[in-house]
């Protein structure tokens, strides 16, 4: 009789976030079960089992579902990622019984009567631990999360207030000699749940920089290793952030239905785990993925379900550190979809009221969202405003190095020069010294 062997806690609950984001996916993609089976040529009772962590399937099913959902290799990279994690769970309780074996030895040892005592044990032997707590568990572990939590914050403060291009290099450098190291360096024990997760969030920082440097390529491919330490690391709400970052890549880069299944799929894994405010940053993210396509209906039903979630959200409820949404968020992502809904005198009332609600340090978003109100003026035919909040665009620029925040002001230029208005001339001679002076070569997103 074969005995099957029970994985441990941490790779079940691994899997069964796993398979609820298989089937996030798949409702993302109106998708039924017997539909799914039928693209992937396994059984529905199969699929079923799958998306509630029941039953361990080859490779192969999540290459097929990859490809059925158009999910850009997300699930078959995440089913990698825990295969390597459940051998490393092995190997560890495997250790970790050879170590209480010791302890236990070294403990008749030193209670058996004198002349009864065998040499067989070293010294460092009689000391060691049944216990193999991992990084989190020991002290310089904790001082390693600490400082990785406190140097991936100073990090992300120098993305917002300098730009992607700024962060980038210094993430990088940060990430393969201080970060990834970690991972092993422990004596070979196994990595802990919290430095998964921050190791998951240095990923999705660096692929937001390279984004918003230009690198996309690059982005992508940070996300997705973000998305993987996010499944290993069984955080769904972290994977749901990742998520949201992929499809404010996709709509940028045009990729629409991509976005839309994105932030639906984001939304869908979190639905009863998320705080509000982790709510209403995921449902503004579908609001414009939905009016990038068009669709003021679904949009405007998105952008509802964030007011009514930020509405219930308090100050004193414990939110993850990389959390930072707030009014002027969805002010911000509200003015981004009404503008690309065409309603411009809502996108200008709410780029305005988010501009106000910025934070200081926070350049690049401020640029933007002033740049959402320039080009609402401008299609408004509102040239002197619109050159106005252009200038405050070219002001903010100045202090970044962000591809986008440069190709919005090169778009700004070239919606505005036709006018030829005297107005505009300050903003076009500032931005004109700008692009020249960052050598900026921009080349306007897809769709």
């Amino acid at each position: 009789m074969v005995m099957r062997v029970r994985e441990p806690e941490a790779v079940a609950e691994s899997r069964r976030a796993l398979g609820a984001e298989l089937a996030a996916y798949r409702r993302a993609a109106g998708c039924t079960q017997a539909g799914l089976a039928e693209l992937t040529k396994y059984s529905r009772s199969t699929i079923a089992n799958v998306e509630t962590g029941r039953q361990h399937v080859p490779r192969e099913l999540w290459e097929r579902a990859d490809a059925a959902l158009r999910t850009g290799g997300v699930l078959a990279s995440a089913h990698d990622e825990l295969e390597v994690a459940a051998r490393r769970e092995r190997r560890a309780a495997a250790r970790g019984a050879s170590m209480a074996r010791k302890a236990r030895a070294a403990q008749d040892y030193q209670a058996s009567p004198p002349g009864n005592q065998t040499s067989s044990l070293s010294v460092s032997d009689s000391y060691a631990s049944p216990v193999l707590c991992g990084v989190n568990g020991s002290p310089g572990g904790l001082h390693d999360l600490t400082r990785l939590r406190s140097m991936r914050q100073h990090l992300k403060s120098i993305d917002d207030a300098h730009g992607g291009g700024a962060a980038l290099p210094m993430a990088t450098w940060y990430l393969r000699h201080e970060v990834s190291p970690l991972l092993d360096g422990h004596d070979g024990r196994p990595a802990s749940r919290s430095l998964i997760e921050v190791v998951g969030q240095f990923h999705h920082d660096i692929g937001w920089a390279a984004y918003d440097a230009g690198q996309q390529e690059l982005a992508t491919g940070h996300f997705a290793s973000a998305l993987r330490f996010a499944h290993v690391a069984g955080n769904r709400v972290l994977g749901a952030r990742i998520l949201a970052a992929m499809s404010h890549q996709a709509i940028y880069l045009g990729h629409v239905r991509q976005a839309i299944d994105f932030a639906q799929a984001a939304r869908a894994a979190t639905r009863q785990l998320g705080t509000p405010r982790t709510a209403a940053m995921l449902a503004a993210m579908e609001a414009c993925a939905h009016a990038a396509a068009g669709d003021m209906r679904q949009s405007q039903q998105a952008l509802d379900d964030a007011a009514n979630a930020l509405t219930s959200a308090t100050s004193t409820e414990p939110e993850p550190d990389w959390l930072d949404f707030d009014e002027g968020g969805y002010w911000g992502h509200a003015a981004r979809a009404y503008r690309d809904l065409g309603q411009l005198q809502k996108a200008e009332q709410y780029a305005e009221k988010s501009v106000g609600l910025c934070r200081a340090e926070h350049s690049r978003t401020r640029a933007q969202r002033n740049a959402i109100q320039a080009t609402a003026h401008v299609r408004m035919g509102e040239i002197d405003a619109a050159a106005a909040a252009g200038l405050q665009v070219v002001n903010d620029a100045w202090s970044l190095h962000s591809g986008h925040v440069f190709g919005e002001v090169d778009r700004l230029v070239a919606a505005i020069a036709p006018f030829g208005a005297p107005e505009a001339g300050e903003f076009l001679d500032q931005a004109h010294e700008l692009l020249t002076a960052r050598a900026v070569s921009i080349v306007p997103p897809a769709g």
